[in-house]
């Protein structure tokens, strides 16, 4: 880092009495400081919305890949970051049939994922 620019840095944060020492940083932590700064006070004043969206899983009870991506990429186009999911349990789906006095059935439970998303509000 440029002594000059990590001089006036320095004297910054001494000004603004930080409780940080910046003569004990190094230039890494120093860009690291000024990247989280940067984005404190990028964050400050705006709003934050989120979506939720929902993919449930393919008929055999696996994850379908598939859907995930498309949901993923769908949001992601539109300036949206996955911030939380998690696997919901819907019900249990149970088929039974009869025939002559023999019964046969199906009881399978059905999952979906649950995406949260979240992004900035547009200024």
């Amino acid at each position: 880092m440029d002594s000059k620019l990590k001089d006036e840095i320095m004297a910054v944060m001494a000004d603004r009495q930080t409780g940080i020492d910046p003569a004990a940083l190094s230039d890494e932590d120093l860009r690291t400081y000024i990247s989280l700064m940067a984005l404190k006070n990028e964050r400050r004043g705006r709003k934050v919305e989120y979506a939720v969206e929902t993919v449930r899983d393919r008929d055999n009870g696996g994850a379908d890949e598939s859907a995930l991506n498309d949901v993923l990429s769908m949001y992601g186009e539109k300036g949206w970051q996955l911030k939380f999911c998690f696997t919901d349990e819907v019900g249990v789906e149970s088929h039974s049939a009869t025939v002559a006095g023999y019964t046969t059935g199906t009881n399978a439970t059905i999952n979906e994922i649950v995406l949260i998303f979240e992004r900035f509000e547009e200024q």
